[in-house]
């Protein structure tokens, strides 16, 4: 129960800076950061696919219920979880990665940039890609997508900054 309790509060304290900050937030209407994803990006390596799809499905469906969004979040979520593994094995296939967590501290700035560019870039695309559902306006689509990611692994990034202190 204790390696399953911070967990559970990261869970419901990232849903709750989600649902009732972060998506107030609609700066200049492009940017909007989605700060759960770090909850996703902690699991550990060993964490089983199946469950952390599971996860994903039900943060975003509160996600979705929250932000009247119906579905884009709960599929966002459920795609990074399903790649989160494979990519995790692609990446540090090569390195020797002996702990269960990736953070800045164990892999490094540029391995760590590089697994949470790739599966923030897939979420925001699924998320953005789904909302317009459409390519009728793919410019404003793909400017979403672009600073959304940005300004989301910025603010990843300063997390686990101030966390590794």
């Amino acid at each position: 129960m204790r390696e399953v309790l911070p967990y559970i509060l990261r869970f419901v304290t990232l849903l709750l800076l989600q649902v009732l900050l972060f998506n107030n937030i609609d700066f200049l209407g492009y940017v909007n950061p989605y700060i759960y994803l770090i909850f996703f990006l902690d699991l550990p390596i060993s964490y089983k696919t199946s469950k952390s799809m599971l996860l994903g499905f039900l943060m975003g469906f509160i996600v979705d219920i929250f932000a009247n969004t119906m579905g884009v979040h709960t599929f966002a979520c459920v795609l990074l979880c399903f790649v989160r593994n494979a990519w995790i094995r692609m990446l540090f296939s090569s390195l020797n990665v002996q702990q269960d967590k990736l953070t800045l501290q164990r892999v490094g700035w540029i391995d760590y940039i590089k697994y949470i560019f790739v599966l923030i870039l897939l979420h925001h695309t699924a998320l953005y890609m789904l909302e317009a559902f459409s390519f009728y306006a793919f410019g404003v689509v793909f400017l979403r997508i672009v600073i959304n990611t940005v300004s989301t692994m910025l603010l990843i990034l300063c997390y686990e900054f101030i966390r590794s202190r």
